[in-house]
């Protein structure tokens, strides 16, 4: 049995599901040539996730390639390329998603697609109307450690360097 994982948009970290679950199998993530044709994506958001990959690809041993084009299309063709028996995503909740793992299935019958339920950073169920109304009533949880930055090696915190002041003064 061969694998291959699909990164997205929305599974860009480097303890990923799907990447946890197969941390030897080559990643890809595909720039989807018919959405970003279809709709405004501003260049920092483009910058950001091609970033994301390569943090990803840096952090692992397994191969990580990045494409442009139809997503379902170079998802097939990788997991060819692969000899992959297998496709691993992390699950997104977007209706996109779906219809990118039909295609896939449309392209390449004989691939096993199997889908990791994506982790979730807080217990908040309620309805998300505006961020920073929805981050008051989680950041406590999210923030309080958990199990949430565990094997991460975080910077330091802005109190262990020297900041300036109002006055311009160097503070310690």
């Amino acid at each position: 049995m061969s694998a291959v994982v699909w990164l997205h948009g929305d599974s860009l970290s480097i303890v990923d599901p799907a990447l946890t679950a197969q941390p030897t199998a080559p990643a890809l993530f595909v720039f989807d040539r018919p959405f970003l044709s279809s709709h405004r994506i501003a260049f920092p958001r483009l910058a950001f996730m091609y970033g994301g990959v390569r943090d990803i690809a840096a952090a692992r041993s397994a191969p990580t390639d990045i494409r442009v084009g139809s997503v379902a299309e170079e998802l097939a063709q990788f997991a060819r390329e692969h000899g992959a028996t297998e496709l691993h995503a992390t699950e997104n909740p977007t209706p996109e998603f779906g219809t990118i793992l039909t295609g896939v299935r449309e392209r390449f019958p004989e691939l096993r697609v199997v889908v990791h339920p994506a982790e979730r950073l807080t217990t908040f169920s309620g309805p998300v109307t505006k961020f920073f109304g929805f981050w008051k009533k989680v950041q406590g949880e999210v923030l309080s450690g958990g199990d949430l930055f565990r094997g991460l090696d975080l910077p330091p915190s802005p109190e262990s360097k020297p900041q300036r002041d109002h006055r311009t003064r160097w503070r310690k």
